[in-house]
């Protein structure tokens, strides 16, 4: 029964262009099965991005093979641009009813391990990242979350460009068997477990999901068929046994096997969700309490601003205890000398602070302890104290933060969401020196079972007392 309002449609059952994820072990035939299924009389023409790979010129000399090479500089934009134009192209083709155009990209791991450099290099540019690698050139660097994102975002943008091709697209990527790790990343003995390397969210979007192994029958890992025959949840991977598979796999997949009609084809229907505008009832509270969406929310331009003024780092701490409850650390602002977060415009304060401090105590400049490169705005020892407690002050022992005390009992979930405000203090933690075994030890029990206003306490306490070591180093020196 219909309802009134809304609209609706009877599902058509067709089966859409399939986009493939061929991947498997080196040299099991991921490249030559690509080239195989350009002799098909069943399509039309095949297109080849050869990325980190270079078989494609050679494999033109397999016998009926028929395909053309993109030639390309390997630029994200250029493969981007040559994906969009056989793209139109495949749509011209449908359009005249010729036979499908094919997309082969071999391989898609290059373009994740590729989009993972970017983001590393960006990050190694970053204000406090270059003083890291001036002072250690093989230090780890720490790629913040909003780089990784941008690479994230490119990827989804290549990635819809395929899932909706008017076309048949496959696209080849490594695959191995590794070790299988914890939740902190360290390997568990005797567990093993197959990676693909690509974006992890490739093998979900795909439509089918073939293993190729060298010595082993080809695997459908997943389909989102009706017609392979593997039920999700229900079967396992299923072998190809199938004799007409052989020398043409492909072929077999896209027309045996998914069934797909290039005369009923279509693309999958994407619909991307967005938050969109406020709805009414939205705005009404919005009037009626008197605030925007953004009132809670610092303003840079202020915290910017209050950088610069800081006098010391009691004030400069200030300014960063806010932008951290704002979850604006890693907010991106432009300057005269380039774009950089206001974490990283913190650090670069405070270090102006130190430097200050060991020209007024020369004879500390051998003894001080180098500038610390966290977003807190702080010294640092060569290890912090984290099982310690506050420094006393005047004598008398500070008051015990019940934030700090340590319990088995896993906080509230509702307290240990990864916002990002908490992947803010994380991070501070982590430029800190404090591991996450030293924050288990600490609180008695995992890093994520902890609460983050905990960890926002512990980092409090780490400045305190690193600033307390370097205040008495330099008294002593002085």
């Amino acid at each position: 029964m219909a309802v009134s309002g809304l609209k609706t449609r009877q599902p058509t059952g067709r089966v859409p262009w399939p986009c493939i994820l061929l991947e498997g072990d080196e040299k099991a035939g991921k490249s030559w099965s690509l080239a195989q299924f350009s002799a098909s009389d069943r399509i039309g023409a095949l297109y080849w991005i050869d990325l980190n790979e270079g078989a494609g010129d050679e494999y033109g000399a397999i016998p009926g093979a028929n395909y053309q090479i993109i030639e390309h500089d390997g630029s994200y934009a250029q493969v981007l641009a040559a994906v969009q134009m056989v793209k139109a192209e495949a749509r011209r083709a449908a359009d005249a009813g010729e036979p499908p155009v094919v997309l082969g990209i071999d391989t898609g791991s290059a373009i994740w391990d590729g989009l993972k450099d970017w983001a590393s290099g960006r990050a190694a540019k970053s204000a406090r990242n270059r003083e890291l690698l001036k002072r250690d050139p093989n230090a780890e660097i720490t790629i913040s979350q909003n780089l990784w994102n941008d690479a994230g975002a490119r990827w989804r943008k290549l990635q819809t460009e395929l899932l909706t091709f008017p076309g048949i697209v496959v696209v080849t990527a490594r695959g191995k068997e590794v070790t299988e790790v914890d939740a902190n990343g360290r390997p568990i003995e005797g567990q093993k477990t197959w990676s693909v390397q690509t974006h992890r969210e490739f093998p979900y979007a795909a439509t089918v999901w073939m293993r190729l192994r060298r010595g082993r029958r080809p695997l459908i890992v997943g389909a989102r068929s009706v017609h392979v025959g593997i039920k999700p949840n229900d079967d396992p991977a299923k072998e190809v046994t199938d004799p007409a598979a052989t020398g043409r796999l492909l072929e077999w997949l896209v027309f045996d096997a998914l069934k797909c009609d290039p005369g009923t084809a279509h693309v999958r229907d994407l619909v991307s969700f967005h938050g969109g505008g406020l709805l009414d009832h939205e705005r009404t509270e919005e009037a009626r309490t008197g605030r925007s969406d953004r009132r809670d929310e610092p303003d840079v331009a202020d915290l910017v601003a209050r950088i610069g003024d800081a006098g010391n780092d009691d004030e400069l701490r200030e300014v960063w205890a806010e932008a951290n409850r704002g979850a604006v650390l890693q907010v991106e602002v432009p300057t005269p000398g380039g774009s950089y977060t206001v974490a990283e415009l913190i650090a670069a304060r405070h270090e102006e602070f130190v430097e200050a401090s060991m020209a007024a105590h020369p004879a500390g400049r051998r003894r001080a302890p180098a500038a610390a490169q966290a977003p807190a705005a702080v010294g640092e020892s060569d290890r912090p104290a984290v099982a310690a407690g506050p420094p006393a002050t005047s004598g008398e022992a500070a008051p015990a933060n019940p934030l700090l005390e340590a319990s088995p009992t896993p906080d509230d979930p509702r307290e240990r969401r990864l916002t990002a405000a908490r992947r803010g203090v994380l991070a501070s933690l982590q430029n800190l020196g404090v591991t996450g075994e030293e924050i288990g030890a600490r609180f008695g029990r995992p890093v994520e079972h902890v609460a983050t206003k905990r960890l926002t306490a512990l980092v409090r306490e780490v400045i305190a007392t690193q600033r307390a070591g370097l205040a008495g180093q330099q008294e002593i020196v002085a």
